[in-house]
């Protein structure tokens, strides 16, 4: 009778959608499945006697599926600090909240084919994809793991058209394209010519207009140093090994100078620098102003950095600049930081009540996104979990960055599909503001995208070691970094226009 029951009410068309979703990300990375993925949740919405409920527990199952999948890499950082039983409950904690969000998208669609016309549906459908997206990404819990673009980071002709449209016009194509292949499975007929060439105007025009945008390099190129010091996350933990650590590095940039033409800059990975190596080893400063006099390159890295007067510590990037005795002149602070780890709302109470040996909530969001100068170019930096998100890439890009590099220590996440994760990330900013984006992370993977979204460099996961990357920063216009997310009110406009439609026609007001 269960099963009976599992093939009549069409509970397998909802894990199958899950099931393509997973094939689609790493480690299956075969991207094109994802513009097949919803289709099995839409005949499951599709069924006679489908009710809000049957959809929106369709839609659920088949995203606590697939973000228990994508997201079970989160426990291995926990269970850094806390017994296995945390990291588990974290895992379903983001599953659970990221599902509700496919669970209303499911009703969603289900209402607008119940109510409304083909039309309606191809326009309101994708709309409210992307809005749902996007308020997925806002708040305490705000995340972009599993967005379904993200799942096109291997195909630089298709990535092209976010330089115009930014990540949402890419989601918002790729559902359109899954609802026209819906209608036509129904004989739409005529009906589809509309929405088939809507898909076709905008997928024509993202993927042949960016190359044509305005583009330029520096005369002279620079010569970059990526580092890898492969420090595992549990000597990153022991307060007694801070000095070594960050002597690693240190070691690491003498024998790049010696054993190639001196870079011009240097760049390690998130919080080398610490107030456990400033306190253990007060001689720290001088020595990175010593290294970078010595290797007449500057040096761009990560630091936990505490304010003197206020005490605040901010997840910092820094510049040493060779000649200079002070990397604190620019200094860029983490804006947005990891929720339930970097961010904690009652931080204080809850490492008192779990006695931890590392306080969560420690630091303070940064405000500004200042740029770096060097040898005539421009620069910017951010830190981490920050690649998720457009912002603050596209900040620095308008401020006249060049270049954007990536700080982060992904230790966290051992050899885990959090690795591919995240630096597949630095692709989007890189086509989003025309600019190279570089990512140097300790464990890996170090990684640069060039402004179209391809890997032009990438070392070895978890080897230590360090890559020259000559580069002469080419960039280009693109329409994001000029409008910015104009595309989600092209969408809240086709949401309200479709809803409101519907509505009337449903209750012919």
């Amino acid at each position: 009778m269960l099963r009976l029951n599992f093939f009549r009410e069409g509970y397998y068309l909802p894990l199958l959608s899950a099931f393509l979703l997973i094939l689609s990300f790493p480690r299956w990375n075969m991207g094109f499945l994802a513009w097949f993925s919803l289709l099995p949740l839409f005949f499951y919405c599709q069924q006679k006697k489908a009710s809000w409920k049957h959809c929106f527990f369709g839609g659920a199952l088949a995203g606590l599926l697939f973000f228990a999948y994508l997201f079970a890499y989160m426990s291995l950082s926990v269970n850094f600090l806390l017994p296995p039983f945390y990291g588990y409950l974290l895992v379903m904690i983001a599953a659970l909240y990221s599902s509700f969000f496919l669970a209303l998208f499911a009703v969603g669609f289900s209402w607008f084919l119940k109510k409304g016309t083909p039309l309606f549906l191809s326009c309101g459908v994708p709309s409210l994809w992307v809005l749902l997206e996007k308020l997925r990404s806002a708040g305490l819990l705000g995340h972009t793991g599993g967005f379904l673009g993200y799942s096109q980071a291997d195909y630089s002709f298709i990535l092209q058209n976010i330089a115009l449209y930014g990540y949402w016009g890419l989601a918002f194509m790729m559902v359109l394209f899954q609802v026209i292949i819906f209608l036509a499975w129904q004989k739409a007929g005529r009906k589809l010519i509309l929405p088939t060439t809507l898909f076709l105007l905008l997928f024509l025009c993202g993927s042949i207009l960016p190359p044509l945008f305005p583009a330029e390099e520096r005369e002279q190129p620079l010569r970059l140093a990526l580092f890898q010091g492969n420090i595992p996350q549990e000597e990153i933990l022991d307060d007694a090994m801070a000095v070594r650590n960050f002597t690693r590095y240190v070691e690491l940039a003498e024998k790049a100078s010696s054993q190639n033409s001196r870079p011009d800059l240097m760049v390690w990975p998130e919080t080398v620098l610490s107030t456990n190596v400033i306190s253990r080893y007060p001689e720290a400063k001088d020595k990175l102003a010593r290294l970078a006099q010595k290797t007449g390159a500057a040096i761009f890295f990560g630091a936990m950095h505490t304010e003197k007067i206020t005490g605040k510590v901010y997840n910092s990037i820094l510049l040493q600049v060779p000649g200079q005795k002070s990397w604190e002149t620019t200094r860029y602070d983490k804006i947005r930081l990891v929720p339930l780890a970097e961010y904690f709302p009652l931080s204080a109470f809850l490492n008192s009540l779990l006695n931890l040996n590392v306080s969560l909530g420690t630091y303070t969001p940064g405000q500004k996104t200042p740029v770096f100068s060097l040898d005539g170019s421009t620069f910017g930096g951010i830190v981490c979990f920050e690649s998720y998100f457009p912002r603050p890439a596209l900040g620095l890009a308008r401020k006249g960055a060049e270049h954007i590099f990536v700080l982060t220590n992904n230790a966290w996440f051992l050899n885990s599909i959090g690795l591919d994760q995240h630096a597949r990330a630095a692709a989007f900013r890189a086509v989003e503001t025309g600019l190279g984006v570089t990512q140097a992370a300790n464990t890996g993977y170090t990684i640069s995208f060039d402004y179209r979204g391809k890997e032009i460099l990438r070392m070895p996961l978890q080897q230590e070691g360090f890559s020259i990357l000559e580069t002469t920063f080419p960039r280009r216009l693109t329409l994001y970094r000029l409008w910015g997310d104009y595309f989600l009110f092209v969408c809240l406009f086709f949401l309200l226009f479709s809803a409101g439609l519907t509505f009337k026609k449903a209750f012919r007001i």
